[in-house]
């Protein structure tokens, strides 16, 4: 199956390990560029809510 997405998973659950590893990555990239890595920051340790307050910021992408 060619997916039209990394992030998309090809089949259900754990199994599509290419996307899963995909999406930590991305989150992970998100919660360091919002410095929730620092000990200030109100949201330490949260990674909720990281992509849909950012999906539409980077080019190629659209919210709807």
């Amino acid at each position: 199956m060619q997916k039209p997405d990394p992030m998309m998973s090809a089949s259900y659950g754990a199994t599509d390990i290419e996307s899963q590893n995909n999406r930590i990555t991305w989150l992970e990239m998100l919660y360091l560029h919002e410095g929730r890595d620092k000990p200030d920051h109100p949201k330490r340790g949260l990674y909720t809510g990281l992509h849909k307050k950012h999906y539409s910021t980077f080019p190629g992408t659209d919210e709807n």
